[in-house]
């Protein structure tokens, strides 16, 4: 049986993968990276749109995507997390503090 990918990758410096379609707790996210698949347990529910932490994020440290910054953690961000605003500061709002 293929396996589906359900998850976007934009660069391979990315720390976060995109869900291309509603993910639920205990479900396997497969993307690609840089023409390799991975596989990351989802550990917590991810609704489709969202991103998934690829790698463990220590608290205060940048969030990847694009291959740029787009934010700061908050709190540590585990793999296979939601990455979302209740964990992530973005850099328009520190900009505007």
């Amino acid at each position: 049986m293929e396996r589906k990918i359900n998850a976007l990758v934009i660069t391979a410096s990315d720390s976060v993968a995109v869900a291309i379609e509603p993910l639920q707790a205990g479900d396997v996210a497969l993307c690609k990276i840089a023409g390799n698949e991975q596989e990351i347990r989802v550990t917590q529910d991810i609704p489709i749109y969202h991103k998934i932490a690829l790698v463990d994020i220590p608290a205060g440290q940048p969030v990847i995507k694009y291959g740029k910054s787009i934010g700061c953690a908050t709190k540590p961000i585990k793999t296979g997390d939601h990455v979302h605003t209740h964990n992530v500061v973005s850099i328009r709002e520190a900009i505007a503090r």
